[in-house]
């Protein structure tokens, strides 16, 4: 556990660059400290970086604003990072123990044999999640140091990205001023913010539903067993309320979070909203109800996909819980309901848990929108993973993963 350290995260998402400050204090207390937000609306597609430069810009308008509230000067980030090339591989490892007695150099072994996985010539090993550990067949171990047994089994997640992908991500954060402390898949960062570990013992589905990406996260027995990313999210909806509507895209935004449901029948037949014609900017009306019936098909759509690749991952059936919303998108109202109907299942929205009622920034981060940036903050705050380097960069990021992982058992 890191304590009395200042950990800076960076959320670099399709619509908008989040950074959170936060200060660990002894004890394991989180307090968020800044909050920067800046508007990312070219430098993006569906998580990959398209624009290095102008994501760059970005991240040192959203960093600037933080250190501006936190009063700290920001060196490095901890980093989410999504996308369609993110995968992930179920994998297991298995060794013989040397001396009857599991030691670290055992651990390290098998986890190393599991994290060994076939993958494309263009990925690499971002995460390695590290389940159960089995003893002699003794299901069910966190920490098999120093047991007695004579084989070692653990069950692990591999979670893979884009070499490309990554240099590009990396580029921009570099290119912006800053470090890179660590990269987290987005998935299992909104996780930490916003599952209760009830539901992940039993079985719970996190979709954190982005502007251009909806992460996905799978938890069984307490440990991440899928992760993806579907290429869709919530500006696909603005995109259709503007085209349909014929009114500028920021306009559609702006009724799609104020006015907008995701349910036509629970809207009132005579509530209108005021806004704009595309191309004129001539003051209009149109009817709420009309907004909801151009949302809810594409709303539909996006969790059809989601439901789509669970159903694909044959990872649909571990959902024994709650399938949680989050994200920005999740905020729409009513979008609960379609949930329900197209899963099958009960659907919570998940709002990331702030124990620190001392800063102020309890009810604002409480907010789905700020999932993934407040779960880099707790996940890293519990890891502390190695950090590179002044001189490392994207050439020490990968020389180093395999550091990492001894890490995450330690």
């Amino acid at each position: 556990m890191v304590r009395d350290s200042i950990i800076a995260a960076l959320d670099v998402g399709t619509q908008k660059v989040t950074t959170l400050v936060a200060q660990v204090k002894d004890g394991g207390k989180i307090s968020f400290i800044g909050k920067g937000v800046a508007e990312n609306s070219t430098g993006l597609i569906a998580g990959d970086v398209v624009d290095v430069q102008a994501t760059a810009k970005t991240i040192q308008a959203s960093v600037a604003e933080a250190e501006k509230i936190s009063s700290k000067h920001i060196k490095s980030v901890f980093v989410g990072i999504s996308g369609e090339r993110v995968t992930s591989i179920n994998s297991h490892g298995v060794v013989l123990v040397r001396g009857g007695e599991i030691s670290q150099a055992d651990i390290d072994s098998v986890i190393y044999q599991a994290k060994t996985v076939t993958m494309s010539d263009d990925s690499d090993v971002i995460n390695v999640e590290i389940g159960e550990f089995t003893v002699d067949g003794r299901a069910g171990i966190r920490n098999p140091k120093g047991m007695a047994g004579r084989k070692l089994e653990v069950d692990v997640l591999v979670v893979t990205a884009s070499r490309t992908m990554l240099k590009n991500l990396i580029k921009a954060v570099e290119d912006s001023g800053l470090r890179l402390d660590d990269v987290l898949v987005s998935g299992i960062a909104s996780s930490w913010a916003v599952l209760d570990e009830d539901e992940k013992k039993l079985g719970v589905a996190m979709i954190d539903i982005g502007d251009g990406v909806v992460d996905v996260a799978v938890y069984r027995n307490g440990d991440p067993v899928y992760v993806s990313a579907v290429p869709t999210g919530g500006r696909f909806i603005t995109d259709c309320i503007s085209k349909v509507m014929k009114i500028p895209p920021t306009e559609a935004e702006r009724i799609k979070r104020e006015h907008g449901s995701a349910r036509p029948e629970y809207v009132s037949d005579t509530e209108e909203i005021d806004t704009i014609v595309i191309g004129t900017n001539a003051a209009t009306t149109k009817k709420a109800k009309q907004l909801a019936s151009v949302m809810t098909p594409t709303i539909e759509e996006i969790l059809i996909a989601v439901k789509q690749r669970l159903q694909e991952s044959q990872k649909e059936s571990y959902i024994q819980t709650n399938v949680v919303l989050t994200g920005g998108t999740a905020s729409l109202k009513d979008i609960k309901f379609v949930a329900e109907d197209i899963f099958e299942q009960p659907v919570r929205i998940g709002q990331p848990k702030i124990d620190d009622t001392d800063s102020g920034f309890q009810k604002v981060l409480s907010s789905p929108s700020f999932a993934t940036a407040v779960g880099i903050v707790n996940y890293f705050a519990v890891h502390n993973n190695i950090k590179f380097g002044k001189k490392e960069g994207i050439a020490g990021f990968f020389a180093r993963i395999a550091e990492i992982l001894r890490k995450f058992v330690e």
